[in-house]
């Protein structure tokens, strides 16, 4: 059974994302990888924690509003080929 709960959403109301840097709306998945010490772990093992966030599709630029919010202060800044 799905237990998705469907929404109406009246888009006129909703606000565009853009891209910081460039003024891109268009936006791709990338992760962010954090390891976890072992000490901290549950397990008892280090950890990898991967974190979702999105990349301007143009530029690679991760706007603040979308990392995490103790990582706002780590900027996030593609690497230039």
């Amino acid at each position: 059974m799905n237990n998705q709960q469907q929404m109406n959403i009246d888009f006129s109301q909703t606000t565009a994302e853009v891209c910081d840097k460039c003024g891109n709306d268009t936006f791709s998945e990338v992760f962010k990888m954090r390891s976890l010490s072992p000490l901290l772990s549950p397990t008892g093992e280090k950890g990898i924690i991967p974190i979702n966030l999105f990349a301007c599709a143009k530029c690679g630029h991760v706007n603040d509003t979308f990392l995490p919010k103790d990582d706002r202060d780590m900027k996030f800044t593609p690497k230039e080929d």
